[in-house]
Parts: C-alpha cells; sequence; structure tokens
C-alpha cells in the first residue's frame, strides 16, 4: 500500500475511531481533499463541488464538516487573504509540521522541522509546548507565472 493510500485509510479510521459516521458526503469531501492534498483549498471551491454533487448540502454543512476533520487532525486550516482555506492532513505520525505555503495558489510543500536547539537557547527557563513553522511566499509555477 502506498504511504498515500495509507494516510487515507488512517483517515478514514480516525473517524470510524471517533464514532464519526461515514456519509457519501464526507467521504466525497475527504476524497476531493485528498485529490488536491499538495494544496490548501478554498473552503469556497469546496462548497461548490460538493453542492453540485449534493444539492441538498449547506454551505454550513461543508464548514462544519471541514472544522470537525480539523478537530480530528485530518484537515489542516489556515486563513489566506482571500479567505479560509483547508488542506488534506497527510502525515499522522508527524501533526506538528512545517511547510512553505504559496500565498498564491495555496500549494503546500512540507519541510523537516528547524532545530529548537537555537531557540530555546534564546528562551532559557521558558517551556515549550508546541511550535509552527511556516514559510510563506510564491512557489516555482506562480513565480513564473508572475515572471511573465
Amino acid at each position: 500500500m502506498a504511504k498515500t493510500e495509507k494516510a487515507y485509510d488512517e483517515a478514514i479510521e480516525l473517524l470510524k475511531n471517533d464514532n464519526v459516521r461515514i456519509t457519501k458526503q464526507r467521504t466525497r469531501m475527504l476524497d476531493y481533499l485528498f485529490d488536491k492534498r499538495d494544496y490548501y483549498v478554498p473552503i469556497t471551491e469546496i462548497d461548490h463541488q460538493l453542492r453540485q454533487e449534493f444539492s441538498r448540502m449547506s454551505y454550513e454543512t461543508v464548514y462544519r464538516n471541514v472544522e470537525m476533520l480539523e478537530e480530528l487532525h485530518v484537515v489542516e486550516t489556515r486563513m489566506f487573504s482571500n479567505g479560509l482555506r483547508a488542506k488534506y492532513q497527510c502525515d499522522f505520525d508527524n501533526v506538528d509540521h512545517s511547510h512553505f505555503i504559496c500565498e498564491n495558489c495555496g500549494r503546500v510543500v512540507e519541510l523537516a522541522k528547524p532545530d529548537m536547539g537555537s531557540v530555546r537557547d534564546k528562551l532559557p527557563g521558558f517551556e515549550i509546548d508546541s511550535q509552527h513553522y511556516e514559510v510563506i511566499g510564491l512557489c516555482d509555477a506562480c513565480v513564473h507565472e508572475v515572471r511573465e
């Protein structure tokens, strides 16, 4: 089984273990985000896609499901200048990881965590509970697009 298939199966298991019903709508949302797992996708795009397939589904239902999936660490959300976006969380063994995020298209590249030694050196006596490290900019494709 490929790593990506394993990550999808782990997401379904997380939902089942938390007694979340595996509905057609939730499965389709996971499928959609999984297919775009290297990008933060606008919630409005997820909503548009799902409401084309499930006409009775509301924006509130889409948003609540994204929130629930985020609480279970199946998706990550982030506020961009043009609204909230969600990304499939593909590394369940490493929930606290780092990213490069393209501020134009939402593309995400996983990064290794930086060395925390220098941070700890600057904070003697402090207790660090967690870290969040992101690098924001333009991906290679968007840089190329801007230059043309």
